[in-house]
């Protein structure tokens, strides 16, 4: 009777780590399925982006490095723009660091703070972006809608109020981030920026409330100010030739607003939900289909370079929207044709006094 009892329980334990090891041969072969597409699609939309925002924003550094040397102040629309642009340029200098991450076929070799701090920029520019968009489509609706509040902000200090409460809160809505670490394999690798099904739990409450409080809610405010402004410009007014340049940049800030939430934001989020959906069905399952999970996977790295991109259309957020850009560029480029003229009329003199 006691040597049928140990046969039953040597029995039972057998079953039971044969389906673990079922179950790791699964999740192993689920994990591996993306890897080689990750470290083809990462670095090079990271190296387009790198490249690309690096351009834009130095041009934007020195556009206003002239304007606050001229007139040493800001108005409360480019001190927006600059707070959006020491964001984006966080995120572009980050950027080498997660290139040579999948060029090494995701090993980390840069130590566990820098890797928390990767996770931490990311996201810190993302929603602090989202917040300074928002900023900028309300500051916009108040021109047009109550233009003597608008005039009054000018030189009250409630922007740098503003910019100061987005930076601490996104600070802080972002600081659980700082407590993912690296992940250590047997074979002695570090890996970073990946998810951990350890913590599918937590990334899919930190995701739930980010999606409400950091997309929901900004888009919902830039659809209203949006409505508004479109509303505003539609209406007929005596006052629209004395008003049209600010007119045009609002309609601008509307698409260009508009386009970065549709392209690089709401693709993001929502597939983002569904990955992390789709990663707590399998720690829980544990024998998921790969191939679907495979295609979320893949959906989920592109959609986050789509996210990476808002870095790179900050710029002609910039150019389009931002006091004074464009006529820094015309009054650039007409001094490099009457330069350029000028060479010109001296070369031709200089070959008729040779003849």
């Amino acid at each position: 009777m006691k040597q049928q009892a140990l046969d039953l329980i040597s029995t039972l334990h057998t079953e039971d780590k044969g389906k673990d090891m079922n179950n790791s041969s699964t999740n192993t072969s689920c994990e591996d399925g993306t890897d080689g597409f990750k470290q083809i699609m990462y670095p090079v939309a990271y190296i387009i982006i790198f490249a690309l925002g690096s351009a834009g924003h130095f041009l934007s550094i020195c556009v206003f490095f002239k304007q606050w040397k001229k007139q040493r102040s800001l108005t409360p629309v480019n001190l927006l723009m600059v707070n959006l642009l020491f964001s984006d340029l966080m995120l572009v200098c980050s950027l080498p660091l997660r290139v040579s991450y999948y060029l090494q076929h995701s090993y980390w070799p840069f130590g566990d703070i820098p890797c928390r701090l990767s996770f931490y920029v990311f996201y810190l520019n993302m929603y602090s972006s989202v917040y300074f968009l928002v900023a900028l489509n309300i500051l916009r609706y108040i021109a047009l809608v109550w233009p003597y509040l608008y005039m009054r902000m000018q030189t009250s200090c409630v922007v740098v109020i503003i910019c100061a409460c987005i930076w601490v809160l996104m600070a802080l809505a972002c600081s659980p981030l700082l407590f993912s670490s690296t992940d250590k394999e047997k074979v002695g690798s570090t890996r970073c920026l990946e998810l951990s099904l350890g913590n599918v739990d937590k990334m899919l409450f930190i995701n739930n409330v980010s999606l409400v409080m950091g997309f929901v809610v900004p888009l919902v405010i830039i659809i209203f100010c949006s409505v508004f402004v479109v509303k505003s410009l539609l209406t007929p007014s005596p006052a629209l030739g004395k008003t049209r340049p600010s007119r045009k940049k609002a309609c601008a800030l509307v698409i260009i607003s508009l386009g970065i939430f549709l392209v690089c934001f709401l693709p993001y989020h929502v597939v983002r939900t569904i990955f992390l959906s789709a990663e707590k069905q399998l720690k829980m399952n544990g024998n998921s289909n790969c191939n679907s999970i495979w295609v979320v996977r893949k959906a989920a790295v592109i959609t986050h370079c789509l996210c990476t991109t808002n870095s790179c259309l900050d710029p002609l957020l910039f150019f389009f929207v931002g006091e004074n850009f464009r006529s820094f560029f015309a009054k650039f480029l007409e001094r490099r044709r009457t330069s350029k003229l000028r060479s010109t009329v001296q070369q031709e003199e200089l070959h008729v006094l040779k003849k």
